[in-house]
């Protein structure tokens, strides 16, 4: 069946207009994130870009907290584990800023027709990140409370948003799906759930996705512990992030790992070590 399209328009000011849900046939071509940056500079991705730019303006001006910190892939080859770096390309904050674009349409949509859909929020960060670079970045995930689910819209204060809804991968989060059978309904003609059935459909959901991420987490850790152990002597640089006493926390970006270490005296957080 035709999958769902999220139309909009995005003012000077990076509001969204004219905002529809409509059933509709795409055709995809598919890019890698690096073939894309070599055509950042030609059309659609510039006026693409651009949208996305004036979006992200407006989030930053509601309040959207952004960092960055190192990431990693790690896949399995031929029985050796593979660690690439990810890189920041602006190819990849384009997709990004698109989905948070669909996400924002998705929920004022929603809240606008009074459709029971999982809103995401989240609480702003509690206090002032301290230090520079890597350690500023780490210190502000630290502050970061952690978003929830329900079903009424409430900001997003980590995105900037006063209302926000993940809908853009229905085929691998519940949530999303969950969004576009509700909107499908909508727009189809047909009978959207009710609060109470969107409640039960929902209930204990965040605690699987929560031991799915923590699964996931713990898998990478593993496979990077076996890189190592396949590399035999690896050095790299790392940032001091945290310093309790003797023992202290590194940061080490080629791997996104943040091993506990101890660390000879003098040594602060901040310090870049090899």
């Amino acid at each position: 069946s035709p999958a769902l399209s999220i139309g909009f328009r995005v003012a000077e000011d990076g509001e969204l207009t004219d905002i529809e849900v409509v059933p509709s046939w795409v055709r995809v071509t598919r890019l890698s994130y690096d073939t894309a940056e070599e055509r950042m500079a030609e059309s659609p991705f510039t006026e693409m870009a651009a949208i996305a730019e004036r979006f992200r303006a407006r989030r930053r001006a509601g309040g959207a907290v952004e960092f960055q910190l190192p990431e990693v892939s790690v896949r399995l080859s031929e029985g050796e584990v593979v660690i690439r770096p990810i890189r920041f390309l602006d190819s990849r904050r384009l997709v990004t800023e698109s989905m948070i674009m669909a996400g924002h349409a998705a929920a004022r949509f929603a809240e606008q027709e009074g459709l029971v859909i999982p809103f995401a929020s989240q609480p702003g960060p509690e206090g002032e990140a301290e230090g520079e670079g890597l350690l500023w970045a780490y210190n502000l995930r630290k502050l970061m409370r952690p978003s929830r689910v329900q079903l009424a819209p409430e900001p997003h204060g980590g995105l900037g948003l006063p209302a926000y809804a993940q809908a853009t991968s229905p085929l691998r989060r519940y949530h999303d799906l969950i969004t576009h059978q509700q909107l499908r309904a909508h727009v189809t003609g047909g009978q959207a759930a009710d609060h109470d059935t969107v409640a039960e459909r929902t209930a204990g959901v965040g605690e699987r996705v929560r031991a799915l991420r923590r699964a996931e987490r713990l898998s990478n850790q593993h496979y990077k512990l076996v890189y190592l152990q396949q590399q035999g002597a690896w050095q790299g640089q790392g940032t001091v992030v945290e310093r309790n006493g003797p023992k202290g926390r590194i940061l080490l970006p080629d791997l996104a790992m943040e091993p506990s270490v101890t660390l000879p005296k003098g040594v602060e957080p901040g310090t870049q070590v090899t």
